[in-house]
């Protein structure tokens, strides 16, 4: 287990109000915007991405974006609001990162399954069962890498009861959570996305949705959150379950079958009925070395985030648009990297 740093205990509290604050603070302006599924973002507003590559036929909406400075390679539909199924997740374990940075808190705490996770409609391959106890760290892996949906619900009733805990989220932890997400959404400029749960599955109440444009932003803060990265890209992991007391091994395996393939180093799936298949995929290349005329070296880091929602073949998609999204950023970067209306999308390089 890590070490756990210990924090007084009203130091402790004081921090953590000071957190949830800032992000709920967020969700309150969050909350009065509206929006419908597949309804376009206005082509006005400062965050819609320009029509910047081809319509492919069975693919909804896509974007292929510089994850470095935010440079829109490719993109079509890509301000669409849309379900995005388990792309949801990497926004769940976002926020676990981020509450566990500001709290000190240790990626080797226990955590409980709930037994809501019975209300679910695909608690996901890893068969979790209520009461069964598991690492936050082999949560974020089984819901991360196998995609798992009572490893989103237990990580967002576990620390939703610590905001609960604080005197926030009117004693609903998932609630509590959930606001959690969507004050993180509002801090990243993700103006066309509206969480409603932890997994991203609908249910008969309202549909959570996002854009591909957005899941590029959420990914470009992820690649610069501490620990992000790691648990996505790796293509197997063995976690620990104690169930009835009694420790049982399970092999976690990464739903992303392009992992390691033309240097692809992370990523999220996602499947539902209304969102379809979805896919995030992230590759780097090396950096490019620019001496310049006054005897300085410029390096540029060189890494590619694509994005593909409601697509009938991810896999294959996702890759072919990565494949013609280099030659096409290399073109951008030879011609002295312009900046166009439409072309950019922005995060926080470092979130607080």
């Amino acid at each position: 287990m890590e070490g756990r740093r210990r924090i007084p205990a009203g130091k402790f509290f004081m921090k953590i109000l000071r957190f949830t604050f800032r992000l709920l603070a967020a969700v309150v302006v969050v909350a009065g915007t509206s929006g419908c599924l597949t309804t376009p973002v206005m082509p006005g507003a400062s965050s819609a991405v320009a029509e910047l590559g081809p319509v492919f036929p069975g693919i909804a909406s896509y974007i292929v974006v510089d994850a470095n400075d935010g440079h829109v390679v490719m993109a079509h539909s890509a301000n669409q609001k849309r379900p995005v199924a388990s792309l949801t997740k990497l926004a769940t374990a976002m926020t676990v990162l981020e509450y566990m940075k500001h709290s000190g808190g240790d990626a080797g705490e226990m955590m409980v399954v709930p037994n809501q996770i019975q209300l679910l409609a695909d608690r996901g391959a890893l068969g979790f069962l209520p009461g069964d106890r598991l690492a936050v760290r082999d949560g974020l892996y089984a819901a991360m890498m196998a995609s798992d949906n009572a490893a989103a619900e237990t990580l967002a009733v576990h620390f939703g009861q610590k905001l609960t805990g604080a005197g926030l989220g009117g004693g609903n932890p998932m609630a509590a959570f959930v606001s959690q997400m969507n004050g993180l959404v509002h801090r990243l400029g993700m103006n066309g996305t509206k969480f409603v749960n932890a997994h991203g599955l609908e249910g008969s109440g309202p549909i959570g949705y996002s854009t591909a444009a957005d899941v590029a932003r959420l990914t470009m803060a992820g690649l610069r959150t501490p620990g992000m990265s790691f648990y996505s890209s790796q293509s197997q992991r063995g976690i620990t379950v104690v169930r009835d007391g009694a420790p049982r091994p399970i092999l976690v395996r990464n739903t992303n079958v392009l992992l390691g393939r033309a240097g692809i180093d992370g990523g999220k799936t996602g499947t539902t009925t209304p969102a379809g298949p979805c896919l995030m995929i992230t590759a780097p290349r090396a950096a490019t070395v620019d001496k310049r005329a006054d005897g300085s070296t410029v390096v540029v880091p060189n890494r590619l985030i694509v994005v593909v929602l409601g697509a009938s073949d991810r896999f294959n998609q996702a890759y072919t648009l990565l494949m013609q999204g280099w030659p096409a950023y290399e073109r951008w970067r030879a011609a002295g990297s312009p900046v166009a209306a439409g072309t950019t999308i922005g995060v926080p390089a470092a979130l607080p």
